[in-house]
């Protein structure tokens, strides 16, 4: 354990010495912000849906999230290892007194956080807002819940993505392509007749799921699917890295 919180540390750290972060960050609260603006705009339109709160806006499956998790995430990973591998500081970091397990734990972990902290410096947007107008904390602190759930998901795709190449910038299309996809799962759902293959493509659909999460509500489901596929990723990966072809 000592162990993995000294690599989660250090690639934490490192991750804030690079500009890209900041940029990447920059942007991240910029697009947020922005949206946030237009949805209380649009929410106190008097012909807007009174039923619709601002956390089932800010945090539903909107065409800007997409857009930001789908950028945001694969620039957090694509240097995980591709870059180490590059420069060949990864053979240090393997032949140090750790497991791979700690190895790819930790890659996850510092990108994972680094994650959470961006999502949760938007939090200032609905603090300002309580400043103005009262509303139920509830949803906004289960839709924070799906979105770093979510988002550890998609920090393990990118993490995988990046340990099956040297070059960042591959690493970083790898991720957004393969996100992409899974994103666009639901619209097969348009194309099935069978009400059960259609009710599997719904649950696989990682986007679907953040409507429950905006309404306040916590189903386990979700939760499941969502570590499942972290878990599958990260094994992959570890998979990936102990192969002699990918140390050679």
């Amino acid at each position: 354990m000592q162990n993995l919180l000294a690599l989660t540390s250090r690639e934490l750290k490192s991750f804030w010495y690079s500009p890209v972060a900041y940029v990447v960050g920059a942007l991240f609260l910029l697009l947020q912000g922005y949206v946030f603006g237009l949805l209380i705009t649009a929410l106190n339109d008097p012909a807007a849906d009174v039923s619709i709160s601002i956390a089932q806006a800010f945090f539903g499956p909107t065409f800007f999230y997409s857009i930001s998790i789908l950028i945001t995430a694969p620039f957090l990973t694509m240097r995980t290892f591709s870059e180490e591998k590059r420069t060949g500081s990864i053979e240090l970091l393997l032949t140090a007194p750790v497991t791979d397990m700690q190895v790819v734990l930790s890659k996850f972990l510092g990108a994972w956080l680094a994650y959470v902290i961006l999502w949760g410096l938007t939090v200032v947007y609905f603090i300002g807002l309580r400043q103005l107008t009262a509303f139920d904390w509830g949803p906004v602190l289960t839709g924070y819940l799906g979105a770093w759930m979510l988002g550890a998901v998609l920090i393990a795709i990118g993490v995988l993505a990046s340990s099956l190449t040297r070059n960042q910038v591959v690493a970083a299309i790898l991720s957004f392509v393969t996100l992409l996809l899974l994103f666009s799962l639901g619209i097969f759902e348009w194309f099935i007749r069978d009400p059960e293959t259609s009710k599997t493509i719904r649950y696989l659909s990682l986007l679907e799921h953040l409507n429950d999460f905006s309404k306040g509500i916590l189903d386990t489901r979700p939760m499941v699917l969502y570590t499942t596929l972290t878990a599958i990723c990260l094994f992959l990966t570890g998979r990936v890295i102990n192969s002699p072809r990918w140390r050679s």
